[in-house]
């Protein structure tokens, strides 16, 4: 049985991507399981999923501490270090990431590091951020686990129109895109089994942190890191000055309370803070406010 973690974040589909995996190992007349944690139910906030698979039925319900395999969906995680906690020696790392340095560096003893720009892919075939499916494509080339045929009959179940042709084109660019750099691991001793008695309810026990902005969150880890939710927009919004008219309707529908008078006294947002929604120019009566794309994705 092979055991497989994913790592993403809320609204990108990560959960959808193990249920997609695993509708395709099904095909295959393989067995499969998959299931969610959620942790902080809020977009943006980190999503893991779990996924066995194997020649028999499985049982096992718990998590996967232990993963021969991490799928990142989202590139900012790939320096989260407790993403690796469990990871078999010379296991597969596959992730969405135009550079897999930083994975490299990490020295968690893996055997592949497949990589692929999965965020550009999907703005251009599907016009939304989400690399679900591309990052599936590029599992499927890298690990040779499920071909690439069952896949795309798997996405007919979650997809339909233009919306499946986006996707079936973002998942065969995943799959022919892919970089994949090989490496010697040892593998000499296992990771020792992790105790789900030790583990920490964050529900009973919840991280605790302290700050002056609504928008702050902290993913539940050892390193209770305080996040700013910026950190996955892929696009954010430019005043045009000339058309302003002060009228502060962008301030008052902002969810985030992340546009705020600047020193030149106009509106602006906090792009520390700001997700890219857009509701401040949906809702600017004098059209003032345009999303632009990130000049880097």
């Amino acid at each position: 049985m092979g055991e497989m973690r994913l790592h993403g974040r809320g609204g990108q589909g990560t959960v959808m991507a193990a249920q997609m995996m695993a509708a395709a190992f099904v095909l295959g007349g393989k067995y499969a399981s998959v299931f969610p944690s959620f942790g902080i139910e809020r977009r943006g906030s980190a999503v893991m999923a779990f996924a066995r698979f194997g020649d028999k039925p499985i049982r096992e319900k718990t998590r996967v501490y232990n993963p021969d395999i991490l799928l990142f969906i989202d590139e900012s995680l790939t320096d989260v270090e407790s993403c690796y906690d469990g990871f078999q020696p010379g296991g597969i790392i596959v992730a969405n990431t135009k550079n897999g340095k930083n994975i490299e560096k990490l020295n968690v003893n893996q055997s592949i590091i497949a990589t692929v720009d999965a965020e550009s892919i999907a703005l251009q075939e599907t016009g939304t951020p989400i690399t679900n499916t591309c990052m599936l494509g590029a599992f499927a080339k890298a690990t040779g686990l499920i071909t690439l045929e069952n896949l795309k009959k798997a996405l007919e179940d979650f997809f339909k129109g233009k919306i499946l042709a986006g996707n079936i084109r973002s998942l065969e660019r995943g799959y022919n895109e892919v970089k994949i750099l090989k490496f010697n691991p040892e593998c000499n001793e296992k990771v020792q089994k992790k105790n789900i008695l030790d583990e920490k309810d964050p529900v009973i026990d919840p991280p605790k942190f302290v700050s002056e902005f609504e928008a702050d969150w902290t993913d539940v880890s050892k390193k209770q890191i305080i996040a700013k939710t910026g950190e996955w927009r892929y696009r954010h919004p430019e005043v045009d000055i000339l058309s302003c008219k002060l009228c502060g309707w962008c301030d008052m529908f902002c969810p985030l309370n992340c546009m705020k008078l600047g020193d030149d006294g106009y509106y602006h947002a906090n792009l520390k803070y700001c997700k890219g929604c857009g509701i401040c120019a949906n809702e600017c009566p004098a059209h003032a406010i345009k999303m632009k794309p990130e000049e880097v994705i």
